[in-house]
């Protein structure tokens, strides 16, 4: 038997309610997988290495330490998938050309990051084919909407030389 209630001039089911109550819950700040999807408003961030240039094979990898700082008004959120914030890389050629491969991604390691905190992660720098000199710049992405130095975020910016 479907139950039929009349609520504010509208008819709802039974299991229209139940969803309809469930979908206007308010997420608890502290459960990150509730937070609502979208774009960052502030793309701000800070990040440092003890490493300041460095030097690999054509094809090999190295692992970068870096500490991640939000130094913007929202919390970073980590996860898999479009709107979680991630720490990465772009190389740049000795012309300052943008390659167009993107590097790897380092996740946050802890499910949120409130502005002010920091993170300490380990990215995996994947080398270019091609020996040479070039720059790698590492920042934050909020994938599938921006690198943040392209919101004018400044990158941490490292000279390495591919043999």
């Amino acid at each position: 038997m479907m139950l039929n209630r009349i609520k504010d001039g509208a008819i709802i089911t039974g299991l229209a309610a139940v969803i309809s109550f469930v979908g206007c819950s308010t997420p608890s700040q502290n459960a990150p997988e509730a937070h609502e999807k979208r774009a960052l408003a502030s793309f701000s961030q800070e990040i440092t290495s003890p490493v300041h240039e460095f030097q690999i094979k054509t094809g090999g990898v190295y692992t970068l330490d870096i500490e991640v700082k939000n130094t913007g008004t929202e919390p970073w959120f980590r996860g898999d998938g479009p709107l979680f914030v991630d720490a990465g890389y772009r190389w740049h050629d000795s012309t300052g050309a943008v390659l167009p491969l993107e590097g790897t991604r380092a996740q946050l390691t802890r499910s949120v990051i409130p502005p002010g905190e920091t993170d300490s992660l380990k990215l995996q720098v994947l080398a270019q084919p091609k020996p040479g000199s070039y720059t790698l710049w590492i920042s934050m992405v909020q994938e599938q909407v921006a690198w943040f130095f392209d919101k004018g975020a400044s990158p941490l910016i490292l000279h390495v030389t591919i043999t």
